[in-house]
């Protein structure tokens, strides 16, 4: 018996992939749970009209974050921060901190998407990667400075 899964099941197969399976387990278990449907021409039509239109739908995105990428490593986003000897941060920047850094500048990105290994915690010039799309990544320069302490004078 062919059935479509709806579902990726470890072992079977993987979303929209047409298999074949004994009528019991179809009946009695993916059927109840609604993992897999009847593969009849009419539902081969409309998963082949579905898996095209889902294409086109990702190279629109791909498209966009593309275009999103070139906006991102074109520009680089500095950040000042206390410095001690050595050129070591007291602290360290997280992905927080160059979130709200790239706000300000009009980009939106979510910080669950940027691949920072460790906090940085060095003065200079970091590459913070950027998963835009699954096959997109941007490279974001994030240059750290070091705040110039004022000195004040007792009179």
């Amino acid at each position: 018996m062919q059935v479509v899964l709806r579902e990726t099941i470890n072992g079977l197969g993987f979303v929209g992939d047409i298999i074949n399976v004994k009528p019991g387990y179809y009946r009695n278990y993916l059927a109840p749970r609604s993992i897999a449907f009847l593969a009849n021409p009419g539902s081969i039509r409309e998963l082949e009209h579905q898996k095209r239109v889902i294409e086109v739908k990702k190279g629109k995105e791909k498209e966009l974050a593309l275009k999103f990428k070139e906006k991102l490593e074109a520009d680089q986003i500095s950040i000042v921060h206390n410095a001690g000897s050595g050129d070591k941060l007291f602290g360290s920047i997280n992905t927080q901190e160059i979130v709200a850094h790239l706000k300000e500048k009009g980009f939106v990105v979510d910080r669950r998407l940027m691949a920072l290994e460790a906090p940085i915690k060095t003065l200079g010039v970091h590459i913070v990667n950027v998963k835009l799309h699954p096959e997109v990544v941007a490279n974001v320069k994030v240059e750290v400075v070091k705040k110039e302490e004022e000195t004040k004078e007792k009179h």
